[in-house]
């Protein structure tokens, strides 16, 4: 157990217990992480003191004890946590996948239009050439 600002840091133990009440009552990692940041300001779960850990914990088994009673009346909201968290986690994975994807095309967009750039720079450079060519003669032509 670490000490934090003198006081004592959640345990492996709470940490533990924190994210399996969490997953049973079909809570994401991400939803966890967003409220312990709104409520207690910490940026990651490994961040609470012992006492906020112990709090989180309490209040994880109060929503647990709500949806126990919520599912014996046959709600059955214990199990659509659950498929919600999966299909959450599942969404996430594929969001990440998409974005992976998407800085690949743009990456290779981005470098066929730096092909495309240098191509016409190029070209712009040859027509300067040729203009330069021609003007040089028409001069030459004038001058004899």
């Amino acid at each position: 157990m670490a000490e934090k600002n003198g006081k004592l840091g959640v345990t492996n133990k709470q940490i533990r217990a924190i994210y399996a009440i969490a997953r049973e009552q079909g809570i994401s990692k991400e939803r966890l992480e967003k409220h312990i940041k709104k409520k207690y300001g910490k940026e990651s779960i490994s961040d609470l003191t012992l006492q906020e850990a112990s709090e989180l914990i309490d209040c994880l088994r109060q929503i647990e004890a709500v949806n126990e009673d919520r599912d014996k009346n046959g709600d059955g909201i214990k199990e659509i946590r659950k498929w919600l968290t999966r299909i959450e986690e599942r969404l996430m994975i594929l969001e990440t996948r998409y974005e992976k994807v998407l800085d690949r095309l743009i990456g290779e967009i981005e470098l066929k239009q730096g092909v495309r750039l240098a191509e016409l720079e190029r070209e712009v450079r040859a027509i300067r050439g040729m203009l330069k060519e021609y003007f040089k003669k028409e001069e030459e032509h004038e001058q004899k």
